[in-house]
Formats: structure tokens, sequence, C-alpha cells
């Protein structure tokens, strides 16, 4: 990953917000930025560099590896990169930064005016969520790496299906799959649903037991490099009921309408409508109750999110977009479908890095 060349792209993106600086502090945002797993620091961003601020238990590792020149934010506090840079306007992440942040942040600058500094803060839509929205060829690899090793993790929970067997069960032993493959962690808890409770969409395994003619959905995902894999299928165990094999026909039919509309220029809210559209013409509409997808990268749910209705309604798909397409039909007390692909958006059309379950 070239951080160097991400930091430079955002300093020249402050010239249009209009800004003097701007300040990052989402641990995300700073891993995307330096490539660096912080919990907590700062990093000021200037149209002529960048500035690391953090504290004793990451300066060793920072000093070794960050893209940009680091400091203990003991001796060199926020206040003190601020002082030493020409900064009149510095931006905050608004969609990134909680309350009690603010107001530490507007406490700091008036503070600084009472010194005679003349800046001023500024709120801002994270312009790095913005970058991470096209991700490059290096980011797009590991997504594939990882949507390889999410898919090893589907067909090692489907061999171990067995009347008996919790969901809680094989959870852990999923986990415990991707661990021995190097994996350092689970993306998400594993929703693995027995039956009836695959009608609610984000159910958390429990204490179920895996009976004869039961559907089971199984929606997974693996962190490999800290990128995410996020997959959904459901697996008949036996004979399920006619309603249950109806749902799932219509809702394959509905992802792979949405599929084949993948390509650059194809609007958001046109994806969402036109899996919402045959799922509402079969009579299951209501029951339709979330959005068709969102972005993936280092977080599991990042922008865009994929609705008809909403900010990305009319965002174009541009290459380098990874998104998920994930129609579901959940009918209570009787089970649920959800058959979820990662999907990259590219020249000519898209990559679906979900292999095909037969």
């Amino acid at each position: 990953m070239n951080y160097i060349k991400r930091i430079k792209a955002l300093s020249e993106i402050l010239k249009s917000i209009p800004c003097d600086a701007l300040l990052v502090e989402n641990p995300t945002n700073l891993l995307y930025l330096t490539g660096l797993d912080l919990s907590t620091g700062k990093l000021l961003i200037t149209s002529t560099g960048a500035t690391l601020l953090v504290d004793g238990r990451y300066i060793e590792t920072c000093l070794k590896y960050s893209p940009c020149p680091v400091h203990l934010i003991d001796k060199m506090s926020l206040k003190d990169a601020i002082r030493s840079n020409p900064i009149s306007t510095m931006a905050f992440e608004s969609d990134k930064t909680m309350h009690h942040e603010f107001l530490n942040l507007q406490k700091l600058i008036d503070e600084l005016r009472q010194e005679s500094v003349d800046v001023t803060l500024t709120h801002v839509e994270s312009p790095v969520q913005k970058m991470r929205l096209i991700k490059d060829d290096d980011e797009i690899k590991i997504l594939a790496e990882a949507a390889r090793l999410g898919y090893e993790g589907f067909e090692f929970v489907v061999a171990n299906l067995k009347e008996g067997i919790t969901e809680e069960e094989l959870a852990l032993e999923l986990e415990y799959f991707w661990r021995k493959k190097g994996a350092k962690k689970v993306a998400f808890d594993p929703i693995i649903a027995f039956g009836p409770n695959g009608s609610m969409p984000h159910y958390r395994a429990g204490e179920s037991k895996l009976q004869k003619n039961q559907s089971v959905l199984i929606d997974i995902g693996v962190t490999w490099k800290h990128y995410h894999s996020d997959m959904t299928r459901v697996i008949f165990f036996g004979e399920v009921s006619e309603e249950i094999q109806k749902i799932y026909k219509i809702v394959e039919e509905a992802k792979q309408a949405a599929i084949s509309l993948c390509k650059p220029g194809t609007l958001i809210g046109d994806l969402d409508k036109s899996a919402r559209h045959i799922i509402s013409s079969k009579g299951y509409g209501e029951y339709f109750t979330h959005s068709l997808g969102h972005g993936i990268g280092l977080d599991v749910h990042e922008i865009p999110t994929l609705r008809s209705k909403g900010p990305f309604i009319n965002t174009p798909l541009e290459p380098g977009m990874v998104i998920t397409i994930e129609p579901g039909i959940y009918l209570p007390d009787i089970g649920g479908v959800r058959l979820e692909d990662t999907i990259v958006i590219t020249k000519n059309g898209f990559t679906n890095l979900t292999k095909k379950t037969q």
C-alpha cells in the first residue's frame, strides 16, 4: 500500500474544501492513511504533509513504520502542531467525531485564539471515507483473498452440519478454522440461524439445535490483512417447506437481477429498485426489510449504502467500488432467506468475489 501517496492525495483534496488542515482521529481512517493499527491517535494533514501524534503505547511502532513524521503527544500536543503550521482553518471529520470530542476540539481552538493564534474550526464529511470508496489493485487483491477464505469457511460449516449441533458450536468451530488458516479474527459475529431463527436478519448464533428438514442461514465474514469478507447462503438440511423453497428462488432471482446491472454508470438506487421490484411483484415486498447492500473494505459496512432512498440513490457505480448484493425475505416464525455476494465494479462490468454455490 502506498500510504505516502494517499496522504498527498488527501492534501490536494483539502484545497477544494477549502481548508488549511484536516484532523483525522477515526482509527480506521488512520489505518487507511498510515497502515498503522491504532486505537487512538491524531493525524494532522496540511497542504504540505502530515504529522502523527500518538501516546507512549504506540510511539516505537510508529517511529519505525509511519509514512509521516511522528511525535509523542506528551512532547508535542495538537496545539503545538497547529501553532507550527500556517493554519487559519482546520477541519474535522464531522461524521466520525463524537459530540464530546467536538467540544474538546472547540475548547482547544478557543484557547489558541485567546493566545492570538488566528485559527477557525470547521466541519466536513470525511473526505477519507470518499477516498476509501474506490479501492486500488492492492486492496482488491486482499479483498479477493478474504472472500476466498470466507468461502472456505462456508464450506467448513456445511461439512459440519449434523443433527443436534448448536448454532453457537458451529460459530466457534468456524472461528477456530479460520484462525488455523492464518486469519486474526472474524469480521463480525457469525450469523448461523436454524429454521425459524432465519427470519431475524441480524440474528446472533445461539443454543438452538439443528433438526432435520430445517433451513440454515449462514451469514459469515473473515478479516484478512485488515480487510473483510461478507457472504450469505441458505442451506436446506433435508426437505424444507414449500414456502422456504419458493422464497429462495425469488431471492436468487432478485440477487441475479441486481448483479446483472453492476457496471460503471448504473445508479445505486436502480440496483436496489431492480431487486426490490422482483420481490414485491411476487407478493413479499414488506418482508424485504433492509437495504440491498453496502460497501465493504476496512469496515464491514462502508459507504455507499445500496438503497433506493437516501443520500446515494443517484450515485453512479465506478470502477474500484466493492459492494455487497444481499436481498432477503424474512417470514416470522417460518424462516428467512438472504443470499449475498461481494462484487467488484470493473471498467467493463463486474467481478464476483464470492464463489458460486452449487
